[in-house]
């Protein structure tokens, strides 16, 4: 690996805001998401309302990493003009993007590309991207960048709202959820995600008091660096976390907007976090 600033590369399930990708040309590669027979590309050809209607009219979702022949072209692209990349993606545990983009890197050039398990997910993910993005405009090495990602992995934690759980059930990749379908009705799960793993953070009674129980769970583990506070069709939701959350954080450190397709189709209409 030289000691040349890399490219950065996510996938589209890191949520970054489009805008913000383009600033510090973060290069995302889409996932994809499937309604039986049909194949969307996230962030390319089918709207948030579009799911969001799709799901609670009863479709069923799947969702899919990109194939290894699209990492290999976008890392063929990058590394015409001689510097190295860093490619960074959701946790390995919950999804194949993070083995797919590793088989690709042996495929097209291992010694030039880093392929990162964030071992988080939506903007936990989109973070490490944007501050990798940034060390990389400052001119820091591939080597500088990824000792910067190794030490902020420790300190990355989500937290989401499930506003109907049989979303989260029928991923497969939750197994307490199941669990928790008994008493649907009665209860609203705040899930938490460390370390690749997905976890039942509490159970509370109402969504309201789910917002203001992840404000205390977040603002309880230490002081925050950055926020992002995202939603699945639920922006009432956002805005109060927003509200809350800026005592916090100053705004110029926080990032708010809806949570991609791809999240949206396993955490459900309506989660919040």
């Amino acid at each position: 690996m030289t000691g040349e600033a890399p490219h950065i590369v996510t996938d589209s399930t890191s949520d970054l805001p489009p805008e913000l990708a383009r600033r510090l040309d973060i290069t995302v590669i889409p996932c994809q998401i499937h309604f039986g027979s049909e194949t969307y590309h996230e962030g390319v050809d089918i709207a948030r309302h579009e799911l969001h209607r799709r799901l609670r009219n009863g479709e069923r979702a799947t969702t899919s990493q990109p194939a290894v022949g699209v990492f290999a072209e976008t890392y063929r692209r990058l590394l015409q003009d001689g510097q190295p990349i860093v490619s960074i993606h959701l946790a390995s545990r919950l999804s194949g993007v993070y083995s797919t983009a590793c088989l690709a890197a042996r495929e097209v050039d291992p010694e030039r590309i880093s392929v990162v398990d964030t071992q988080q997910v939506t903007m936990c993910s989109g973070w490490v991207a944007v501050h990798a993005a940034e060390a990389a405009r400052e001119g820091r090495s591939c080597a500088d960048i990824l000792r910067l990602i190794e030490d902020m992995l420790p300190r990355l934690c989500l937290y989401a709202l499930i506003d109907d759980l049989h979303f989260l059930q029928r991923s497969g990749r939750v197994t307490w959820a199941r669990s928790l379908l008994g008493n649907l009705l009665a209860i609203k799960p705040i899930a938490i995600v460390r370390q690749g793993e997905v976890s039942l953070a509490e159970k509370v009674r109402s969504f309201a008091r789910g917002l203001d129980r992840i404000i205390a769970l977040a603002t309880g583990a230490g002081r925050l660096e950055h926020v992002a506070i995202l939603h699945a069709g639920a922006p009432q939701a956002a805005a109060y976390l927003e509200e809350r959350l800026q005592e916090q954080v100053p705004r110029e450190q926080m990032v708010l907007g809806e949570a991609g397709v791809v999240i949206t189709a396993h955490a459900g209409p309506g989660a919040a976090g």
